[in-house]
C-alpha cells in the first residue's frame, strides 16, 4: 500500500498562517488533493485540521476519512479515528483501500514521516509568501532524504514537486 503525503505550501515553506488558516490555497490544488484522496481510497488528517475545515473540505467524499488523534470526538461525523499512524494504516488495510493520502496538519505529517511510513510527497507550492506560519516539519527531530521524481506547473503559478522518500 502506497502512502503519499500531499501538502499545499507557500513559497516560503508554510502550510498555513499562524492561526491555521489556509485561505490562500488555490482551488486547483484542492481539486488535485480531493482526486488523490479518492484514488487512494483513504485520507488521513489531524483532528484540528479536520475540525477547522469540516463541512467545507472534510469529510472528502469517495474516500475513507481517518482522523489521527488520541482524543476521539463522538460529535465528529463522516470519519473514523486512529491513535497512531500504524493504527491508521491497519484501518485502511481492513477497509481494503488502494493507498493512503496523508494531508496534514504539521503534527500528522511529521508523525507519519517519523514512523517511516511515507513513500512519496507532493508539494503544491503556491506563489504566495506568508512571512510566518505553520512549518510542516517543525516538530521533526530527524532527517529524511528525498529524491525528486518530477515537477510540473499547474494553474495560476502553482508548482508541484513530486518526491520519493528514501527509507
Amino acid at each position: 500500500m502506497k502512502i503519499t503525503l500531499h501538502l499545499a505550501i507557500s513559497a516560503d515553506g508554510f502550510i498555513a498562517k499562524p492561526d491555521g488558516d489556509s485561505d490562500w490555497v488555490a482551488p486547483a490544488d484542492e481539486v488535485l488533493f480531493k482526486n488523490r484522496a479518492k484514488e487512494a481510497g483513504c485520507l488521513v488528517v489531524g483532528k484540528r485540521t479536520f475540525e477547522q475545515y469540516q463541512g467545507t473540505i472534510y469529510p472528502v467524499d469517495g474516500a475513507i476519512n481517518i482522523i489521527l488523534t488520541g482524543h476521539p470526538d463522538p460529535k465528529i461525523t463522516g470519519a473514523i479515528f486512529a491513535a497512531s499512524p500504524e493504527a491508521a494504516v491497519e484501518l485502511a488495510k481492513e477497509k481494503r483501500c488502494a493507498g493512503i493520502l496523508v494531508a496534514g496538519g504539521a503534527h500528522t505529517s511529521a508523525t507519519f514521516l517519523e514512523a517511516n511510513l511515507i513513500d512519496e510527497i507532493f508539494f503544491s507550492i503556491h506563489p504566495f509568501i506568508l512571512g510566518q506560519g505553520i512549518n510542516p516539519f517543525a516538530e521533526m527531530s530527524f532527517e529524511k532524504r528525498v529524491k525528486l521524481l518530477g515537477s510540473r506547473n499547474l494553474d495560476d503559478g502553482l508548482l508541484e514537486l513530486h518526491y520519493e522518500v528514501k527509507k
